[in-house]
């Protein structure tokens, strides 16, 4: 037992966190449809499952604070919080952030699971999503 917790602690700080970004645009750049966008939006959160079932450790949303506090360490264990839906909860608050409208364009969401650094007997599943947010 003693190992188990050594090896879930270890998994945690090995990344075992969520990341989001915003990059504000100030150019009169347009998009393909002539829409000014106002920012791009990256958000990445990962968990780690014993055997692609048990959850070990998972990063959270980034759903209240400032930007300043977006790539803190913030771990849960024993839980899996690295949904699409706590991805567009991120983005949604994200849109509150930076103010104006609620349209985004390029929503795109990347589901990743690797076993192979592990012989198999730990999964890394990491959700990515990304967009440009319009004015």
């Amino acid at each position: 037992m003693r190992k188990f917790l050594y090896a879930a602690v270890a998994l945690a700080l090995a990344g075992c966190s969520s990341y989001s970004e915003i990059a504000r645009w100030d150019s009169d750049t347009l998009t393909n449809d002539g829409e000014k966008p106002a920012a791009t939006f990256i958000t990445q959160n990962f968990s780690y499952q014993l055997f692609g079932v048990i959850p070990l450790c998972t990063g959270l949303p980034w759903t209240e604070g400032d930007e300043d506090i977006m790539d803190e360490f913030n771990v849960r264990f024993f839980a899996d919080e690295a949904t699409i839906d706590n991805n567009l909860l991120s983005l949604r608050h994200a849109l509150d952030r930076v103010g104006g409208s609620r349209r985004v364009t390029q929503l795109h969401t990347k589901v990743d699971n690797d076993y192979f650094w592990s012989l198999f007997i730990v999964n890394r599943h990491e959700v990515r999503t990304q967009c440009l947010i319009l004015q």
